[in-house]
């Protein structure tokens, strides 16, 4: 941030009582008030900076004088975190319950309690540990260090607590190690407890974990453990059933184990030995309900269909939602319409009343010439939906060829809440954290000042937000309320010039830009995600370079945050995929999503699809949600632009 305001500092070398005073007495007659607020910040910002560097420097005299002209600026209490937190080795008790009653309920207050118990959990200083310490909302690496420091103060029932912790199935802090160490000394480890950890570490895939678990095993745990571990690596091991017989728990979560491994390679197979299982062992519903999910989704997979529906349909428990919403899509895929009809009735109430499987129904009563249904005809169906701002109910009203239902809330906030959420000081450090580019900071503040607000409250939060140009805040408010109908705050018209400029230069249509780039990162032109995907359009480093050859810009991979850069490289991209599917947006927005190979590869392998079924059996669920969700973007997008947005095209649709 020092080098942003390299200039300014300069200057204030030389235009010292303009820094130190804010306006020289000369100039307050010539400026009007907002301009002295202006300035006045300008002014506070350049001390911040420089209170930042002397207290960095040790510089004691020189932080107090900077510190001294900040009057009311937003993160002065940043510098007072930063003080506090350089000596919490030696902590001044008094100052700090000071700032946190000045802070109560901040993220500083947070991060710095935070910092402050583990400071004091590693020096053992327990009393003044069990003082700041907050159970709620305590790391791993705490609350080892609160049931350590209560052991160590005398209360031994701290230890029956250890093992809820030590029983997760990944690797622990190491500053958990000591309260391991009594726990284990003292008895409270048994091979039981051990057990429990090692089935969590095994099904995590932590192998090595599970290795030096078992080395703390004895007696038959031992055998559960070392045949567990030959299940894993040799599946087909699970065929020989006499190594299993064995009625316990333990052996049952041995099989099932085995039996899913198995069912990776030979689904079919691992069905058989499955059932012949269940002849001899009685499994309870906790262990056979997961094995029996997971052969049934193996099944659907490698297609065997018919296999999977006669497992599903004679076990009530694995009746659930996502398996049937397997067999669903497999329904569609072979236009069984009749099928489609037998899952949905298997689906609960709920779910069957949900737009995308409503829209289903009527598709299937429709295909089949059934004119009424458990909920009703399938045109008033449509028209239901139709009703609705959603992918399904933008492609109802295309099949009974009405406009679209949009429903935006009113683009007005109260006047004196929206003072009132501007005077927050949390919304103040926020907003100024983001003013001056510390994102992830401001992100913080943000989230802690807005997880109480009411409905108007955020409503007034996200008006600001957009207002700053802080689209993704905006939107995060939002989502946060579940505020859906608040259009303008969802789907800001966000870099309009940059998208206005790249839409001329390309044949895409502005809609559809903002559509994807709503998608890709809700407008946050510094995300990354954590495949290395960077910036408003969420382009990896390669395919941007290729890009940027092929429309000749200069490359260099950070400029990948500059919006103007991103919104470039990303639509000559999305243009490109566009030409390479004739302009068919359906299939430009999955290969922008999961890439050309695998579209190619869908195409080939089930092209003749109607387009709804093609979308809604995606195999990929992050694909199919994406391009429903471009594509419905691209319509509220048109609106907000006020154009009339055409949800599929005739071509898209044949």
């Amino acid at each position: 941030m020092f080098s942003r305001y390299s200039l300014i500092f300069s200057l204030c070398l030389v235009m010292t009582s303009v820094c130190v005073h804010g306006i020289a007495p000369s100039e307050q007659t010539l400026v009007k008030p907002g301009e002295i607020k202006t300035r006045l910040l300008a002014d506070q910002r350049i001390h911040y900076e420089l209170a930042k560097l002397a207290l960095d420097a040790k510089a004691t005299e020189k932080f107090e004088r900077h510190y001294a002209m900040l009057g009311d600026y937003p993160l002065a209490p940043y510098l007072d975190y930063t003080n506090l937190k350089n000596s919490l080795s030696t902590p001044d008790y008094a100052r700090i319950d000071l700032f946190f009653a000045s802070n109560r309920d901040s993220f500083l207050e947070a991060r710095l309690r935070q910092q402050l118990v583990y400071t004091l959990g590693l020096k053992g200083d327990w009393p003044a540990f069990q003082k700041y310490y907050r159970d709620e909302s305590a790391s791993t690496e705490l609350r080892c260090f609160a049931l350590y420091g209560r052991y160590e103060s005398g209360d031994l029932t701290a230890l029956d607590e250890v093992a809820d912790i030590w029983t997760r199935g990944k690797s622990l802090p190491k500053s958990c190690d000591p309260l391991f160490k009594v726990w284990i000394k003292s008895g409270k480890l048994d091979s039981a407890i051990a057990w429990r950890r090692f089935t969590s570490a095994v099904d995590n895939g932590k192998l090595s974990l599970a290795r030096y678990i078992r080395s703390l095993m004895k007696g038959r745990y031992l055998r559960y453990a070392d045949l567990m571990l030959d299940a894993h690596s040799s599946p087909y091991l699970i065929r020989k059933q006499g190594k299993f017989l064995e009625q316990s728990t333990e052996m049952q979560q041995v099989i099932a184990h085995g039996i899913k491994r198995y069912a990776r390679i030979n689904p079919k197979d691992a069905l058989r030995q499955w059932e012949l299982y269940e002849a001899q062992q009685l499994f309870p519903a906790e262990i056979s309900t997961p094995v029996k999910m997971y052969l049934a989704k193996r099944l659907t997979y490698k297609d065997h269909y018919a296999l999977a529906e006669k497992l599903i349909q004679s076990s009530r428990e694995i009746q659930q939602s996502d398996v049937i919403a397997q067999q669903l899509r497999s329904a569609l895929e072979t236009s069984d319409w009749q099928k489609v009809i037998t899952w949905l009735d298997m689906l609960d109430e709920e779910k069957q009343q949900s737009d995308r499987w409503l829209y289903w129904r009527a598709r299937a009563q429709a295909e089949l010439g059934i004119l009424e249904g458990p909920y009703g005809h399938y045109v008033d169906i449509y028209a239901n939906l139709s009703a609705h701002r959603s992918f399904y109910g933008f492609l109802a009203a295309d099949k009974l060829g009405t406009e679209y239902s949009l429903r935006p809330a009113p683009e007005d906030v109260n006047p004196s809440t929206l003072t009132t959420v501007s005077s927050l000081p949390a919304m103040r450090r926020a907003q100024e954290l983001w003013l001056t580019d510390n994102r992830e900071e401001a992100q913080a503040e943000w989230v802690f000042a807005t997880r109480s607000m009411n409905t108007q409250e955020l409503v007034a939060a996200g008006f600001l937000a957009k207002k700053w140009g802080w689209y993704n805040g905006g939107i995060n408010a939002m989502i946060s309320g579940n505020l859906w109908d608040h259009l303008s705050l969802r789907f800001p018209l966000a870099f309009k010039d940059e998208i206005d400029k790249v839409a001329n230069n390309t044949k895409l249509e502005p809609n559809l830009i903002y559509a994807v780039a709503r998608q890709e990162s809700a407008f946050s032109e510094k995300a990354r995600s954590s495949a290395g995907a960077m910036g408003l359009m969420q382009l990896m480093p390669a395919t941007a370079k290729q890009t940027a050859q092929k429309s000749g810009v200069p490359y260099r991979i950070n400029d990948l945050y500059s919006p103007e850069h991103n919104l470039h490289l990303g639509s000559y991209y999305l243009n490109q995929l566009l030409e390479k599917y004739n302009g068919n947006r359906i299939l430009a927005t999955a290969a922008y999503n999961a890439g050309p190979h695998r579209v190619s590869k869908w195409l080939k392998d089930r092209g003749d699809l109607p387009f709804d079924v093609w979308i809604e059996t995606i195999p990929f669920k992050e694909t199919r949600g994406y391009v429903q969700n471009v594509l419905s973007y691209s319509v509220i997008y048109a609106y907000r632009l006020g154009k009339t947005g055409t949800f599929i095209t005739e071509f898209e649709a044949n």
